[in-house]
């Protein structure tokens, strides 16, 4: 096909350019229903959607000819294409027959696929030994649990078509829905350089290049919270970002109505400052911790505190709800940690689970599936396995860590370091730092962060200069010193429900932030 119009950027395109986009047009008109219209579109065009031997390899495929799927990948193999690539195809070709008799309750033909095809293909014993172990599966839900295997009917066959393509790169093979996957690459580059990007991506047209206007984010005082008589330590938005709860050097804690910026309830019986609360995932209970050596919980609905829990014998530095995970199920456990060196497990009854013993804990946070806990003392990143309550691995600082903040991908945590003044982006997964932010003012405090915007894809801290600091995550840009504060700025909350989020301070007051009129 050539492009007659000398105007038209495409006419620089070679033939072979022109034909692909042609093929990426036609597939998108058959995802949508248009095949006849995608038909006439190749044939104007002259070319075919694939080549004969792609067709077939994605017609057998698709259709469970395993047979046929492997005539056509020995015929890839002949013709001189990578040896490794197309073993790996045929083998999985072969585990997918092998699951779908499994499926059927064919377990006798199974067994003979698993000795007679996969074995000559497969050198990892272990791996031989796993997929032996699922004949034994007593039903077809526990073989696609074990497995990881959504079955025939579900998306395991297009899957398969898949990782075929990436085994063999065939070229002349289409990939399943390329054009889209295409715009969604180019509308992820476009938000990545936005530095205020904070829309959904819906909403983004592909008419135009996107850029989201600061005027939209939030960078103005909408209210001034009054109800504390001292410092303000902590806040925190409900998880249904329904209620701000803070806590204050005047020994109490306040929940705060989003609606009308009023308090709720205000919490009194701790006997010393109150240092951090933290929300039951639900956002029926809150707990506050206190420097009285005691942690309180308290029932939102009532406003009545139900519990006392007084194992710690020295400050409370940090609470944390365990969200339910695979493994516990049960949404009423939560840890704590204090400067007694204690770091405890509890549900809500009081019982103590479980106690980690050994250094001062200054700050902790649990990953967002449940799986694991984020704890720092002095340099020290440790990550814990909750299941098994063993220490997975730990990370070294620089400088003394004084606050930690989780991400809702339960990979990524921040970090705030005193002696550098930064903020320390980290992957605990892989046990490396992303990224690092600078600006802010920290040395004698603690001071805390938070992931803000819809997508968490902005970092804000407080600072001992009394300024709100707020920098694009994936590029490090230090986009906003918000003024407004007449003290130190301890903690920061966003709200993703409402565009919103909240900075406490020692000038006794919490300031909401919104995008203002």
């Amino acid at each position: 096909m050539h492009l007659q119009n000398e105007g038209n950027a495409l006419h620089k395109l070679t033939t072979q350019q022109q034909n692909e986009r042609v093929r990426l047009v036609a597939q998108m008109l058959m995802d949508i229903g248009h095949g006849s219209v995608a038909q006439k579109l190749l044939s104007d065009a002259g070319i075919p959607f694939e080549a004969p031997e792609a067709e077939s390899l994605r017609h057998a495929l698709l259709n469970g000819e395993w047979a046929n799927a492997e005539g056509v990948l020995q015929g890839i193999q002949a013709e001189g294409m990578l040896h490794e690539g197309v073993k790996d195809a045929i083998l999985a070709v072969r585990l997918q027959k092998y699951l779908e008799l499994l499926e059927s309750g064919d377990a006798k033909a199974a067994l003979r696929v698993l000795r007679t095809d996969i074995t000559p293909l497969c050198s990892d014993h272990a791996y031989l030994q796993r997929l032996s172990s699922l004949i034994m599966c007593s039903n077809v839900d526990l073989l696609k649990e074990k497995a990881d295997w959504d079955g025939r009917a579900g998306s395991s066959r297009s899957k398969l078509l898949s990782k075929v393509q990436k085994c063999v790169a065939m070229d002349s093979m289409m990939p399943e829905a390329r054009l889209e996957s295409l715009l969604t690459q180019a509308i992820h580059h476009q938000t990545r350089n936005c530095l205020y990007h904070n829309v959904p991506d819906e909403s983004i047209s592909l008419f135009n290049d996107h850029s989201c206007d600061r005027s939209e984010f939030p960078t103005k005082t909408t209210h001034i919270l009054d109800g504390h008589s001292d410092e303000v330590w902590f806040v925190s938005f409900s998880p249904d970002g329904k209620l701000l709860a803070s806590a204050s050097k005047d020994s109490t804690a306040i929940v705060w109505d989003i609606t009308t910026f009023e308090p709720r309830h205000k919490f009194q019986g701790h006997t010393d400052h109150i240092s951090v609360v933290a929300w039951s995932t639900d956002s029926a209970f809150l707990l506050t911790g206190s420097n009285d050596h005691s942690i309180k919980l308290w029932k939102i609905q009532t406003g009545v505190c139900v519990s006392t829990f007084t194992a710690h014998t020295d400050t409370i530095t940090s609470l944390a709800f365990i969200p339910p995970s695979k493994q516990e199920p049960n949404p009423c456990r939560f840890v704590s940690s204090s400067m007694d060196k204690f770091v405890i497990l509890w549900n809500m009854d009081g019982q103590v689970l479980h106690k980690w013993h050994g250094v001062r804990v200054t700050d902790l946070t649990v990953t967002s599936d449940g799986s694991r806990m984020v704890t720092i003392s002095d340099r020290r990143i440790r990550i814990f396995d909750l299941a098994s309550k063993e220490e997975l691995g730990s990370e070294s600082e620089s400088d003394a860590i004084t606050s930690i903040a989780p991400s809702n991908d339960a990979q990524h945590v921040l970090v705030n370091v005193s002696g550098s003044q930064e903020i320390h982006l980290w992957n605990v997964i892989e046990g490396r730092i992303v990224r690092r932010f600078l600006g802010h003012k920290q040395g004698r405090f603690v001071i805390r962060s938070c992931f803000g915007g819809l997508f968490q894809n902005f970092v804000l801290s407080g600072s001992e200069d009394a300024n709100v600091y707020i920098w694009n995550r994936e590029l490090g840009v230090l986009l906003e010193c918000l003024q407004g504060h007449t003290a130190t700025v301890n903690s920061v909350s966003w709200n993703s429900m409402l565009n919103i989020f909240a900075t406490a301070s020692d000038d006794h007051t919490i300031r909401i932030w919104g995008v203002g009129k």
